[in-house]
């Protein structure tokens, strides 16, 4: 009955997704010591512009709010992306829910956070590159693409990385020219030139850009995370293993477009993995990387056979949820 409800493309299943991440956001606006924002001692020039307009608001339920409402445009971004381009075979809104069960489990994000944004700006930067597909000549497309990820660096300066993706979506799709490989480069080059030499011609100096090509990796050690954030990191991994294992079954079946968006997502994935790993990033990342596998998850389900199992599992990731958000100080091992 809930998968059923779930893998439906109906508004039905739209309000309820709406409904329940607003009930799982209630531990965040009743928490009276949380500001809201995610406060960085250093941050990237656009972050620090957001930042510093609340801070001077200083209205705790508005940062509350404000993320939310920037939690629910990533998840519907998602859900637009699959639903307009067809990423994994058939309309849904279950991607929306997946990547709403996934990061409302890392609880130390539901802030304002600067990878909010840039999340965003990606998910447009994808929609760019999708209109891309079938076209001879799409220099635009790209171009635009990355300006969109030079813009998103400026917010989480790991995206730049991202630019690696629109390479990637062009030797998948079709054999590209060296225009489009350049360009696709270009963009985010003009973003930052821009910034620096308007940095350099307000401050006098320039600005360190170097200190942010960090290689040294930054990943938190996971015993530092909560026991129920724990488990629900193994238990979506278990999904995102069953997942890839059912997909080998049916892939070939697949038609070639679904083939080419999947291991675009595989590998999209994998370099926010290598992003982690090798940079200064931390779990903070999981908001991209909720990407890829909100969608290897949703089809997973959607092509289950068995609707008992189905089930099953989607009420033991909601428990995990639900424990991780409103029950997580009150189980210690």
């Amino acid at each position: 009955m809930i998968l059923k409800l779930f893998k439906v493309f109906s508004p039905t299943s739209l309000m309820i997704i709406i409904l329940l991440t607003i009930i799982f956001w209630l531990k965040v606006f009743f928490n009276e010591s949380g500001l809201g924002l995610y406060i960085d001692q250093n941050p990237l020039p656009l972050y620090g512009l957001v930042m510093d307009f609340l801070n001077m608001l200083n209205i705790p339920f508005l940062n509350k709010l404000l993320a939310l409402i920037l939690v629910l445009i990533q998840a519907f971004l998602i859900a637009a992306i699959n639903n307009q381009f067809n990423l994994i075979g058939r309309r849904s809104y279950m991607p929306t829910l997946f990547f709403i069960l996934i990061v409302f489990n890392f609880t130390d994000y539901l802030q304002i956070h600067p990878i909010y944004f840039a999340n965003i700006l990606f998910l447009i930067a994808w929609i760019k590159i999708k209109k891309a597909q079938g076209k001879q000549k799409a220099l635009t497309n790209y171009f635009d693409a990355s300006l969109l990820i030079g813009l998103a660096s400026l917010f989480y300066f790991n995206f730049i990385y991202l630019v690696f993706i629109l390479w990637i979506n062009i030797l998948i799709s079709r054999p590209g020219s060296y225009k489009e490989f350049s360009i696709s480069l270009f963009g985010s080059l003009i973003i930052w030139y821009l910034f620096l030499s308007f940095y350099f011609i307000t401050y006098s100096e320039h600005y360190n850009i170097f200190s942010l090509l960090s290689f040294n990796p930054g990943f938190t050690d996971i015993t530092s995370l909560s026991i129920t954030t724990q488990i629900a990191g193994i238990f979506f991994i278990l999904l995102i293993f069953f997942a890839n294992f059912a997909l080998f079954r049916y892939y070939i079946s697949l038609n070639i477009n679904i083939r080419n968006n999947l291991k675009l997502l595989f590998y999209l994935f994998a370099l926010g993995i290598l992003i982690i790993l090798f940079t200064n990033s931390s779990f903070e990342l999981i908001y991209m990387i909720a990407i890829p596998v909100s969608l290897f998850i949703s089809l997973f389900f959607i092509n289950m056979k068995s609707i008992f199992l189905g089930n099953v599992l989607l009420i033991i990731a909601f428990l995990i949820t639900i424990t991780n958000l409103f029950f997580a100080d009150r189980i210690v091992i």
